[in-house]
């Protein structure tokens, strides 16, 4: 049986705000969230469901403060929802 092919990524504009919040340099910023990037192409039910269409993925730890990214996803696309402190 193959692989289901991989979804797009889209970082929505709310991500990007916050992730620059939580980490100022850009390449840091995005080196932090590309393997979450790649994981969720390939199987977005690896998260936790929130609600009926969000779901969240638990992130490393930046300084003392766990972090969390909020996503949806259909058959071809993921969004990247948001990315907050919890």
């Amino acid at each position: 049986m193959a692989a289901p092919p991989f979804r797009e990524v889209i970082r929505e504009h709310r991500f990007e705000r916050e992730l620059r919040h939580l980490i100022r340099e850009n390449r840091a910023a995005d080196d932090f969230v590309s393997a979450a990037e790649i994981v969720l192409a390939h199987n977005p039910e690896i998260g936790s469901q929130v609600s009926e269409k969000v779901w969240f993925l638990p992130m490393s730890s930046i300084g003392d403060a766990q972090v969390s990214l909020y996503y949806t996803f259909d058959e071809s696309t993921v969004w990247l929802l948001s990315i907050a402190r919890v």
